[in-house]
C-alpha cells in the first residue's frame, strides 16, 4: 500500500543526521501518555519517554544541562514551552501552525498555538524556515530578522537512477496522462479533481492512493470517463510519473500554501510532470518562474505544444537543482552550528 510521503518525519531524519555521531538526547513528551519513564538507546542516541506532568521536573533538567535544544514544530514546542526559557533553543517552524488551525475551523486550538507561536519565535536563538515565503511571513507577523535564521526546504531524497535530468526528458509518456498521488484531505481538492476530470473527457486520468477505493466511487459519481485508482509502493510511484505528462495540485490561495513546500510539487518537478494548479501561489516557487498549467486552461484545452513542455519540465528541473543547491549550504551552516553548540 502506498502511503503519501510524510515531510515532517524526512525533516526529523535530515537533521538527526547531522549529528549522527554526536550523543543526544530526544525526548519524547506526552501530555497523556508515557506514565513510566522509559529510556532507549539507539547508536549515539538516548530515546527518553516522559510525561509532562508526571516528570516535570525530570524534563526541566534535561532542558537546563542540554547545550542545545532542537525543537521540531510549534506542535511540539507545546510540550517543551520551559525550554524557551532554560536552553539556547533552535525551532524548525515547518509551517504556520495557528493558519492551519484556522483552515480547519479549530479556533480555540488557533489560540493556543498562536500563543505558543509567539514564544517560539520571539525566544529561539535560531528559527529554521522551509521557504523564503515563511521566512517574510514571521518577519512581517513578529518583526523576526535574524541573520542567524536557516531557509531548508524539505525536499525528497530520491535514489533512482531513472531520475536523470536525461532519462527523464527522454521518457515516453502516455499522451493526456494525468496523474495524482496521494490522500484525500480536504487541502487537496479532490473534489475539484474529480469534476475537472469529467469535464476533460479526452484524458485519462491515474489516481494513486491508499484510499483508492474511496477514490473510484468517488470518480462514478462525478462520471470521470477514463479513471483508475490504486496504491503501490512508494518506490512504484517514480514508474507512474515517468508515465505521466500532467499532475494535479489543486491548492488553494491561502496563507498556508503560499508558505508551504510540498513534496508532491518536488516530486512532479523531479520526475518531468507538468502541475496543474488552481493557484501558483505555492511558496517560493511562483517567484522562482515554476511552469505550470492553470486548472481553467486544462479543462477549456489550452496545453502546449510537445516542444513547449519539454522546456517547462527542463526549467522546473532547474528549480529543483537551485533548491538542493542552497538546501545542502544552508545545512551545512547548521551542522556547524549544531556540532560547535555540542562541544
Amino acid at each position: 500500500m502506498m502511503n503519501e510521503k510524510d515531510g515532517f518525519t524526512q525533516r526529523i531524519a535530515w537533521i538527526d543526521a547531522l549529528v549522527h555521531d554526536v550523543p543526544r538526547i530526544y525526548l519524547d513528551i506526552s501530555l497523556a501518555g508515557n506514565i513510566r519513564k522509559k529510556k532507549t538507546e539507539i547508536g549515539y542516541a538516548t530515546i527518553i519517554q516522559l510525561n509532562i506532568f508526571l516528570h516535570f521536573f525530570t524534563i526541566l533538567r534535561y532542558f537546563k544541562s542540554a547545550s542545545i535544544v532542537y525543537i521540531h514544530s510549534v506542535y511540539n514546542a507545546l510540550r517543551a514551552i520551559p525550554a524557551y526559557w532554560f536552553s539556547n533553543t533552535v525551532t524548525d517552524m515547518h509551517g504556520i501552525v495557528p493558519e492551519e488551525m484556522h483552515v480547519a475551523d479549530k479556533k480555540w486550538r488557533a489560540r493556543i498555538f498562536g500563543y505558543v507561536e509567539r514564544i517560539a519565535i520571539k525566544k529561539s536563538s535560531i528559527a529554521v524556515f522551509v521557504t523564503n515565503a515563511m521566512k517574510a511571513h514571521f518577519r512581517d507577523k513578529y518583526r523576526r530578522d535574524n541573520s542567524e535564521d536557516k531557509i531548508i526546504a524539505i525536499l525528497p531524497k530520491i535514489d533512482d537512477e531513472r531520475g536523470s535530468l536525461e532519462s527523464v526528458l527522454s521518457s515516453r509518456r502516455e499522451s493526456g496522462a494525468v496523474i495524482y498521488a496521494g490522500g484525500i484531505q480536504p487541502w487537496q481538492n479532490i473534489s475539484l479533481m474529480l469534476s475537472s476530470a469529467a469535464r476533460a473527457s479526452n484524458y485519462k486520468f491515474t489516481f494513486l492512493s491508499s484510499d483508492y477505493q474511496k477514490l473510484v466511487q468517488l470518480a462514478a459519481d462525478a462520471k470521470v470517463n477514463q479513471f483508475s485508482s490504486f496504491a503501490v509502493a512508494p518506490k512504484e510511484v517514480a514508474t507512474y510519473y515517468l508515465q505521466s505528462e500532467f499532475g494535479f495540485i489543486l491548492r488553494d490561495s491561502i496563507s498556508v500554501n503560499k508558505v508551504a513546500c510540498p513534496t508532491k510539487l518536488v516530486e512532479y518537478f523531479h520526475w518531468g510532470v507538468i502541475p496543474i494548479v488552481l493557484s501558483p501561489d505555492i511558496g517560493d516557487f511562483s517567484e522562482m518562474g515554476f511552469r505550470y498549467i492553470l486548472l481553467d486552461d486544462f479543462v477549456s484545452g489550452k496545453i502546449p505544444n510537445a516542444d513547449e513542455l519539454k522546456m517547462m519540465r527542463l526549467r522546473n528541473r532547474e528549480i529543483i537543482d537551485r533548491l538542493n543547491f542552497s538546501c545542502n549550504n544552508e545545512l551545512s551552516a547548521l551542522r556547524e552550528r549544531l556540532r560547535s553548540s555540542s562541544k
